[in-house]
């Protein structure tokens, strides 16, 4: 029985891991971590979209929360009941209420079969067994999507991706759900027949009283079609919110990097000039803290550090090539000398040992961008110290000296997602009291 006082679906703590194996007994090592805690919930005729880069696990969270990928673990209510407790009869009933359209409209038919039987398959599934109704109703869909009740018996390589995708939305609709998911349903199309299609899913939304689910990479689609959005990063959310609060008024870094990424048609509009450096991480090796603080443009630095968000994100990235060891001084002494005019250029083969000191800490600090001095007696000091335990080969000295004084609280602990006070929740210990929460961290490390 439906219950209309509660939201549609409620997704709490959705997990969905992936095992990583190795040898002959298939050991396992570690887990991809596909989806790694997400929560919401979609109110009945709502839209909600789920943004973020090729990655970072948007689709999988489609498929685990409709269970055609089974989640490693959270809870998932539809309609007022657990469907991780359904057994393959009720799962099946399931199935009539839940519909999804597929990424690519090439592959998600068989081009063995017409696409009359492709559209009537989810009947078929669900036991209707009288052919003429069957026909009528599928006619009926290929109509309202633009098409002919004619094309029934036409076979997949006959139309358009555009089209192909009109029939996918046609056969999702056969068992007239109450939740459509839609997996970048407009990804593979141009400009015009993505505006089509979106249009066909919202009158469709309207008539049908559907709530829907849009995952996309695109934020011009789900800015057109959602009522609220949530920006996923490395199998969490981020950011969630309103759409147009959440456009216009951006809380999460993250989300300030997508926007700034939209194009626009004035060559001169920058927009918010935010500028993404990096990869998404390996979700099998996540970040300690924060899980965007390796690539985010507004990381936090810790007490007394006053530099430029720039100047210490260089800072950042060369703690972390300490770290790992891999400052490379032979080659950083090679590009020196060649650049260098004084009588390095005499050397037969430079190596670290025959340079200066104060050049070669010159040379390390060009190589990383990082400014001399920095500006900040504190941090130069910091810097300084390390430089010379690199220059000696004591490493652990280096990293400790920078662990120590540059460290932000980013890295140590991963922030939940929190009211703004804008009608939005977002994950950034921008939006908290960072530094006393810091320096209780600080205190326990």
């Amino acid at each position: 029985m439906s219950r209309t006082d509660e939201p549609l679906l409620r997704v709490t703590d959705l997990k969905k891991h992936y095992p990583i194996t190795e040898g002959l007994l298939n050991t396992e090592v570690g887990r991809a971590r596909a989806v790694d805690g997400i929560s919401f919930e979609l109110e009945r005729g709502e839209t909600f979209g789920i943004v973020g880069e090729s990655g970072c696990g948007k689709s999988t969270a489609a498929s685990s929360m409709i269970r055609l990928d089974e989640p490693t673990d959270g809870e998932i209510i539809f309609d007022g009941e657990n469907i991780l407790e359904y057994d393959a009869a009720e799962l099946r009933q399931f199935r009539r209420e839940v519909q999804l359209i597929f990424q690519d409209p090439d592959s998600s038919f068989d081009p063995r079969m017409s696409i009359g039987d492709s559209v009537a398959e989810p009947l078929t599934v669900q036991g209707m067994t009288d052919r003429d109704r069957r026909r009528a109703i599928v006619g009926d869909l290929l109509e309202r999507v633009g098409l002919s009740a004619a094309d029934m018996k036409r076979y997949p390589h006959e139309f358009s991706g555009g089209q192909k995708q009109r029939i996918g939305l046609a056969r999702a609709l056969t068992v007239n759900p109450a939740l459509l998911v839609a997996d970048e349903p407009v990804s593979a199309l141009d400009v015009s027949v993505q505006s089509e299609i979106l249009r066909l899913i919202d009158e469709f939304q309207e008539d049908l009283d559907l709530s829907v689910i849009i995952i996309s990479h695109d934020l011009d689609v789900v800015r057109e079609v959602c009522d609220r959005v949530a920006v996923m990063y490395l199998g969490e959310f981020v950011e969630v919110g309103p759409t147009e609060e959440l456009f216009s008024n951006p809380q999460h870094p993250y989300t300030r990097a997508l926007l700034s990424a939209i194009p626009t048609p004035d060559p001169t509009d920058r927009g918010l000039g935010v500028e993404l450096k990096g990869d998404v991480p390996d979700p099998s090796a996540p970040p300690t803290g924060c899980r965007f603080h390796t690539r985010c443009p507004e990381v936090i630095p810790p007490e007394g550090i006053d530099l430029p968000q720039d100047t210490w994100r260089r800072l950042l990235q060369f703690r972390k090539q300490v770290e790992s060891e891999s400052i490379d001084l032979e080659s950083i002494v090679e590009t020196g000398v060649m650049e260098s005019d004084d009588h390095y250029e005499e050397l037969d083969e430079p190596t670290p040992d025959a340079v200066a000191a104060d050049d070669l800490k010159r040379w390390i600090r060009s190589e990383y961008e990082i400014p001399a001095p920095l500006g900040d007696s504190h941090a130069e000091a910091t810097l300084e110290d390390a430089l010379d335990a690199i220059l000696d080969a004591e490493y652990e000295r280096a990293k400790e000296r920078l662990a120590d004084e540059f460290t932000t609280v980013c890295e140590i602990e991963n922030p939940e997602l929190e009211g703004c006070g804008t009608g939005q929740v977002a994950a950034c210990h921008l939006n908290g009291d960072t530094q006393e929460r810091y320096d209780e961290i600080r205190l326990t490390k």
